[in-house]
């Protein structure tokens, strides 16, 4: 196991460089969040934490609801009777509720607007009433004539709906052209508690037109929902009620849930009345159950700790790798941490701003890893052995590895180069190498480098491969066949013929980016080197074409055909070394 020391060094410079990308990511991320850009995207996100908490448990609000059965007795018709309305507030009065908040308009005047008018003046204390209205009086009649017998708390129905068409926010003081005016949620709150809306509003710190996230209880009839009609045989005298029935103290909200009303909004618990709206509006300041948004100075804490950690996992894990973890992890993690803090106190801790900013390190770090990888071994390796040195990237620093070596040279190459032009022997040069390259490539190899005429090739690494000597035996093959082909072509025009001589053995060598901080380069260092460099060389003196050293051919023996040489003295070493002629593959 390496030391944390050795890990921080091997890493350093490619974590710094991710953690510079990270941290102005987050930035970046937030100073959009700021303009207001990323709204949308946060708003969804409050969506679904209040899809995954459900429904809760509600008991200090009640829906009385005007539904489809109601509206059908009352004959389907609009305006809805006033006289029964009466029945309704008489019942609501007798069952004890602390006030009741009529979400229905009362814009034009009905011959029955007098029993409405009554029953309002009879559920009344102190010269107020408990019943409390929508701003929307009609302009004669007893319930425009309603100042002069009673004081009536008026409130605003109106919630505003997102550029979506979802209803999400909404102000406990709304802003009009007759001045400011409490929400009907606020004014029904107001009087079940006997004290003035502008009481409440400071209670709360409700500026006028301030917008604040509506902490949604759950989907339709969370609230207990009792229907209208229930609730107007209440009027009746005859009619004995407990004193634990659901109405007594608690704040009833009556409107229309029938499907003409029209009176339905989009949420992100699906489509509520308008009732239920204002209902939940209620339960949220009766509970102090806000939504408290965590801030920006917490959400970019949490962006600079997501990059972070996600930079160390890049430089650990590869890119590909990484990215993916970039882009799935945040959400996987943030998630859970959200639902549990707004599910806990309603705090309101944005997940989304900590996953855009891996999100864009992901792809931002994949694009500075793949320019590093391409620099590095653009000119190397095939682009699938690159896309896979991107996902074994830790590698790059060094290790010990058993990898075959291939080296290749020209058979008297000093002597033609002195005969011929350089401009044509570079372009016949350049052929060669092509067909060289091709070759390697093919068979998954690395061209470590040119030296001269000579082709330095690498088979497992620096990506791993566990058939790394066939691979190298095989690249071998494939090179002479190739030279083969060049010269029969360069024969019909007339160009020298060229021969070479190839050597591969298989060894343990360190692997990894050897330099200093301004310039570096992969390679091999080890035994094994030299030695795949001084039997190429044997081929001179056996007049043969492909060496194999016996290490290679004791892991490719079943699958080529080879001549035992025995042991020949090798350049530099004082024990010969045992070597085979590779004849072809099987």
């Amino acid at each position: 196991m390496s030391r944390p020391g050795a890990w921080w060094k091997r890493r350093r410079r490619r974590l710094l460089r991710l953690w510079a990308i990270g941290i102005g990511a987050s930035l970046v991320v937030t100073a959009i969040s700021a303009s207001g850009l990323l709204d949308a995207q946060q708003a969804r996100a409050l969506d679904l934490l209040l899809k995954l908490r459900g429904q809760s448990l509600v008991s200090s609000v009640v829906v009385v609801a005007v539904d489809d059965d109601a509206f059908r007795g009352l004959g389907e018709r609009q305006p809805l009777d006033r006289e029964y309305l009466a029945r309704v507030v008489h019942g609501a009065r007798r069952a004890g509720a602390s006030a009741v908040a009529l979400d229905i308009a009362f814009s034009t005047p009905s011959p029955k607007d007098g029993a409405l008018a009554d029953a309002i003046v009879a559920f009344s204390d102190a010269g107020l009433s408990r019943v409390v209205l929508t701003h929307h009086a009609p302009p004669e009649g007893p319930l425009a004539e309603l100042s002069s017998r009673v004081k009536v708390l008026r409130g605003s129905p109106d919630v505003p709906e997102e550029s979506d068409g979802l209803v999400r926010r909404t102000s406990l003081v709304m802003t009009g052209r007759g001045g400011d005016e409490p929400s009907l949620a606020l004014a029904t709150i107001a009087r079940a508690r006997g004290v003035t809306p502008e009481f409440v509003a400071r209670q709360y710190d409700a500026a006028p037109g301030r917008l604040i996230h509506v902490n949604f209880a759950g989907p339709a009839q969370t609230f207990l929902t009792i229907p209208s009609d229930v609730v107007a045989a209440l009027a009746s005298d005859t009619v004995e009620l407990p004193p634990d029935n659901p109405l007594r103290g608690r704040l009833v909200f009556v409107g229309g849930t029938f499907r003409e009303s029209r009176d339905f909004f989009a949420t992100a618990h699906g489509r509520l009345a308008g009732v239920e709206i204002h209902a939940n509006i209620a339960h949220m300041v009766v509970t102090g159950n806000f939504i408290r948004p965590a801030g920006r100075v917490l959400g970019l804490v949490l962006q600079l700790a997501a990059v972070l950690v996600a930079g160390v996992v890049m430089v650990t894990a590869g890119a590909p790798t990484s990215a993916l973890l970039c882009g799935v992890a945040p959400f996987v993690l943030a998630l859970p941490a959200s639902y549990l803090a707004f599910n806990s106190g309603g705090y309101w801790v944005d997940f989304v701003l900590p996953v855009v900013a891996t999100r864009v390190l992901g792809a931002v770090g994949v694009r500075v890893e793949r320019h590093r990888i391409d620099k590095a071994f653009g000119r190397y390796v095939s682009k699938e052995v690159a896309t896979e040195v991107m996902a074994d990237a830790p590698s790059l620093a060094g290790e010990n590895r058993e990898v075959s070596i291939l080296f290749s040279d020209i058979r008297g190459f000093t002597t033609i180069s002195e005969k011929r032009p350089p401009a044509e022997l570079a372009a016949q040069l350049n052929e060669y190498f092509e067909a060289m390259t091709a070759a390697i490539f093919r068979h998954r190899g690395m061209v470590n480098d040119f030296i001269g005429d000579a082709v330095f090739g690498i088979f497992g690494a620096p990506v791993r491969d566990p058939d790394h000597a066939w691979h190298a035996v095989a690249a071998a093959d494939a090179m002479e066949r190739a030279l083969q082909e060049l010269n029969v072509k360069w024969e019909k025009e007339g160009q020298p013929l060229l021969h070479m001589g190839v050597g591969v053995h298989t060894g343990i060598v360190f692997a990894g980016n050897v330099g200093g901080r301004t310039r570096f380069k992969y390679t091999l260092i080890g035994d094994a080197v030299n030695l795949a460099s001084r039997v190429e060389g044997v081929n001179k003196e056996l007049g043969t074409t492909i060496l194999l050293t016996e290490a290679t051919h004791a892991r490719v023996a079943a699958r080529v055909r080879a001549r035992d040489c025995g042991p020949v003295p090798v350049k530099g070493r004082n024990e010969p070394v045992r070597v085979f002629e590779l004849l072809g593959l099987t």
